[in-house]
């Protein structure tokens, strides 16, 4: 990413450096928690939906995090139905909310987290809205 997709975007498009969003659903959201933990100065800010944080035996958990130079905004959202009782095969919502736990334990003070519950939405149906507050959060008039 560093070395070919960033030069590629910022010498092809109208990008800053300085303001990197990562936006992930499911597995997607989940390696963006792992790039959060491991290598959060990749991104500026990030949007985790629904993170498969149940994958590989809950890896991502044992990780220890690592400390953003910069402020970072991370945005985690997950369904309020993503959850055995409701048909889902993981427990999203108690994953979603280890990992909100674990990056409120381990990050420094230049990280902020916003983390959701959205009531009603299924795997299915979560991601739009969290995506979409978790933009507008991110670059709305929200301070940190």
């Amino acid at each position: 990413m560093q070395d070919i997709v960033f030069p590629y975007i910022e010498s092809n498009y109208r990008a800053h450096t300085k303001y990197r969003t990562y936006v992930g659903n499911s597995l997607g959201g989940l390696f963006g928690a792992y790039v959060l933990s491991t290598a959060p100065e990749t991104f500026s800010a990030y949007v985790l939906g629904s993170p498969s944080v149940w994958f590989n035996n809950h890896y991502l958990l044992s990780l220890s995090m690592q400390s953003p130079e910069h402020k970072t905004k991370v945005y985690l959202g997950v369904g309020s139905l993503e959850s055995p009782e409701f048909g889902e095969r993981e427990d999203m919502v108690k994953g979603a909310q280890l990992l909100a736990d674990k990056i409120t334990a381990g990050a420094s003070e230049n990280v902020k987290l916003n983390f959701k519950i959205i009531e009603g939405a299924t795997h299915s149906t979560a991601f739009p809205t969290t995506s979409i507050q978790g933009l507008d959060w991110i670059y709305g008039k929200h301070e940190f």
